[in-house]
């Protein structure tokens, strides 16, 4: 399935690693086939819904991601590092919530936990293992102190079933095994600059979507399932082949768009 233009946006921000004009973002861009106007309508609406910030005026005007969309893209390229972690004691974490009254409020809250791989078991009781530590831990704090909820650690003495049914697994391995084998495909071929930006910008958009599901499960939760696992090797293997002449790409056509503004 073809990227998302908005995926698209915020994966030439994060390839780039700069703040970009709205001109440099429409020339990298085209190669992937959204249009100037594209871009420039999800700019606007990107920078209203608080995604990117807008510095300068008029055709200098520089883009970045806000501090809360950072910690987003932080926290996917954590989930794409091989960490070795220790050991799960089989304690779990429960969130108990207030009722927000606000219904945005409300939406941002259950999404923002799902990403961090709370699920509900009641209504406005999450759950996750506690797992791995102290980050989980770290993650019930903040949730927990942001709207004056309770966050309780310990063993699941009692349940209707098993909590790791809390959690499509299955469908989630399945997924990354056919990813990780198009990306071993891919990374294969030998990419000119151009094309190696394209298909960095493409394939890193499809890991993060796949990837922002991973909900940090240890080993014992896991099983036999090593999908994601392979995945994050493969992705770092295309990586290491396309991330020299895609950077080299990206700073062709900006210091080039760089030149026609100034001009």
């Amino acid at each position: 399935m073809p990227a998302a233009s908005r995926t698209i946006i915020m994966g030439i921000f994060v390839t780039a690693g700069r703040g970009l004009t709205a001109s440099q973002l429409i020339a990298l861009a085209a190669p992937l086939g959204v249009s100037a106007t594209n871009v420039k309508s999800h700019l606007t609406r990107m920078v209203g819904e608080g995604v990117l910030r807008r510095h300068g005026r008029a055709r200098l005007a520089t883009y970045e991601a806000t501090r809360d969309q950072a910690r987003f893209v932080e926290s996917i390229r954590d989930r794409l590092i091989e960490n070795v972690q220790g050991p799960w004691d089989s304690t779990w974490l429960q969130l108990t919530l207030p009722v927000l009254q606000i219904r945005s409020q409300r939406e941002r809250l259950h999404s923002g936990l799902w990403f961090e791989g709370f699920r509900t078991v009641a209504p406005n009781v999450y759950v996750r293992p506690a797992w791995p530590s102290p980050w989980a831990e770290d993650v019930a704090r903040r949730y927990a102190d942001a709207v004056a909820g309770t966050c309780l650690r310990g063993v699941v003495l009692v349940s209707p079933g098993d909590l790791s049914g809390l959690y499509d697994l299955n469908a989630l391995d399945s997924e990354a095994v056919a990813l990780a084998s198009r990306i071993r495909r891919k990374a294969r071929v030998n990419l000119g600059p151009k094309q190696a930006f394209v298909e960095r910008i493409r394939i890193g958009g499809e890991v993060v979507q796949l990837v922002a599901h991973d909900p940090k499960l240890p080993d014992e939760i896991w099983g036999n399932r090593h999908g994601v696992r392979n995945l994050v090797k493969a992705f770092s293997d295309f990586e290491a082949v396309v991330a020299k002449p895609a950077a080299a790409f990206v700073e062709h056509v900006v210091r080039g768009s760089l030149g026609k503004e100034q001009s």
